[in-house]
């Protein structure tokens, strides 16, 4: 017995439901049979299925007719259309697999079973709402539901339409079960696909927006990482003798400006001959050259005031920049004798700032600069006193000397063949000395004013005789007698001049008057001349080989 309430199997003799505790009213063996026994629905006089469930409710040993396929799907085309947009040729409400009449409300034939596709159990349809898929007909839905298994009942099949028996209760019940999932099949598979959509769709919008972010983040990141990039920066820099991969110390640069993160920039670098060395952010800087590099050798150089306005612009945390083309540092050097100690100390203490791998040793270049000063400062010298020995250097036709240092600057020579006659540059009519050849020596020795000091040698009877006048004595005779001869009027300076020329500075004119004053126009120191004269003239005088 089924429940009339929930419809739950019970036994034929109870009195309440075992599953939900409805009373069960007794009834007769007649009024049951109208009841369906799997569903309790009330079932039609007459009717072989349940038209609620399907179920089939015939009397055993009745069997149940199934119509052909083929005029099943007449039936079903004819109540619903064929499914290609046809109109329906009448609307008559019958199976459209036994052609017995039906209810509109009727989800089963309540003559052979077949669901009706045109309503849904327990909640009334008019025909066809719900239509199939476009490529799906109507007709094909009739065809499927009622085909058999035996492939002679199939749409197409020739030859009589066989009967077959219809399900017993147990057996209604079986199919029913297994008619259900196939009922939610499309259901389900339509929530399935549909659930898959939205989440593909709602996973798509999801990578999309993490992708988005993952872009942004990777861009901004590389934003950052430009902006905090540290880019090698390449200056033209050009020195004479400078090279820092023979040990120069590097060039210190100053720069100044505002990197790409708004941070000030004030800072010495330093850059190698081949100007690499700086390293930047992205920005806008002064360059400047803060002091003197040394050259391995020591050489100091000129400070340029160049400055040059440079941009590091590159988004390539990799990237070099070359600014070369947008100026250059050209650096002179200085003369070595004209280099200063602060000069030397100022770039010494630059170079010893320099402690990045690769820096020269400041205290060796310092050294070097004070000793590259003290070289040219001695070679200065040898050459002065190499071109003084030069301009002393006396030659005649004959025979050559060298007058003393002494006389540096301060005496002219006058050469014609054997003849030379040297004279005060300061006075030119005062003659120190004359030299002149002849045969033989000279005889006269000449007197207190005017003497012979010695004769040279020069081969072949001839001799060099070196004449000078007595300066001190012929002044000092002409202050002493108070001389008219106008010939006699010489200054103070000019007396002084000739008188230290002629003694190399070992006496002077006033000291020669005041001792001819004192002693009656004699004076020992006239003689200072001779002595003088004689070692510097007469002893280096010698013939030309």
């Amino acid at each position: 017995m089924i429940c009339p309430t929930c419809h739950a199997e019970i036994s034929d003799d109870a009195l309440f439901c075992s599953s939900c505790g409805t009373k069960i009213e007794p009834v007769d063996a007649a009024a049951s049979a109208a009841v369906c026994p799997q569903c309790g629905a009330e079932l039609a006089p007459g009717a072989l299925f349940c038209s609620h469930c399907g179920a089939s409710v015939a009397p055993a040993g009745v069997p149940a007719a199934v119509p052909m396929a083929d005029d099943a799907a007449q039936a079903a085309a004819a109540l619903w259309g064929d499914g290609q947009g046809a109109t329906p040729t009448r609307r008559a409400l019958v199976c459209p697999s036994c052609g017995a009449p039906v209810s509109p409300t009727d989800p089963y034939c309540p003559a052979c079973g077949v669901r009706l596709l045109g309503s849904r159990a327990g909640s009334p349809q008019s025909a066809p709402s719900a239509q199939p898929a476009a490529d799906t007909t109507m007709v094909d839905m009739a065809r499927e539901a009622v085909a058999p298994a035996d492939p002679r009942l199939r749409s197409g099949s020739t030859g009589p339409m066989p009967r077959v028996a219809v399900p017993t209760p147990s057996a209604a019940s079986s199919h029913d079960d297994g008619e259900k999932p196939r009922r939610h099949v499309g259901k389900t598979v339509g929530i399935v696909v549909g659930v898959i959509a939205v989440a593909a769709l709602a996973g798509g919008g999801l990578w999309y927006a993490l992708d988005a972010q993952r872009q942004q983040d990777q861009a901004t990141q590389q934003a950052e990482q430009a902006t905090q990039a540290l880019h090698s920066v390449t200056i033209a820099v050009a020195a004479e003798g400078w090279n820092t991969d023979e040990g120069a110390s590097r060039l210190p640069v100053r720069v100044v400006g505002t990197n790409s993160t708004g941070e000030a920039v004030d800072e010495t670098q330093y850059v190698t001959t081949a100007g690499t060395g700086l390293m930047l952010r992205q920005g806008s800087y002064q360059l400047s050259v803060s002091g003197s590099p040394i050259a391995a050798d020591g050489t100091i150089y000129t400070v340029p005031d160049t400055v040059l306005d440079i941009t590091v612009a590159t988004d390539n945390p990799g990237d070099a920049v070359d600014v070369t083309s947008q100026g250059s540092f050209t650096l002179t050097p200085i003369d070595a004798l004209e280099v200063t100690d602060d000069q030397i100390l100022a770039a010494a203490q630059l170079a010893a700032a320099d402690t990045a791998d690769g820096h020269a040793d400041a205290d060796t270049l310092r050294a070097a600069a004070v000793q590259r000063r003290e070289d040219a400062a001695a070679a200065q010298q040898e050459q002065q006193e190499q071109e003084s020995y030069d301009s002393r250097h006396v030659v005649a036709d004959s025979y050559e000397f060298y007058m003393p240092s002494y006389w540096d600057g301060r005496v002219t020579v006058q050469v014609d063949g054997d003849h030379v006659s040297v004279c005060s540059a300061k006075y030119p009519d005062l003659e120190l000395f004359n030299v002149s050849v002849q045969r033989g020596t000279t005889q006269a020795v000449g007197d207190v004013g005017y003497a012979c000091l010695g004769d040279v040698a020069l081969g072949d009877g001839t001799y060099a005789s070196v004449w000078a006048r007595r300066w001190g004595w012929l002044i000092g005779y002409a202050y002493m007698t108070n001389s008219t001869d106008p010939n006699d009027y010489y200054t103070m300076d000019e007396a002084e001049e000739i008188v230290d020329l002629q003694t190399g500075g070992n006496v002077t004119y006033e000291s020669i008057r005041d001792e001819m004053v004192a002693n009656d126009g004699n004076s020992d120191l006239v003689f200072v001349t001779d002595d003088y004269l004689y070692a510097c003239i007469v002893e280096s005088l010698q013939p030309l080989e």
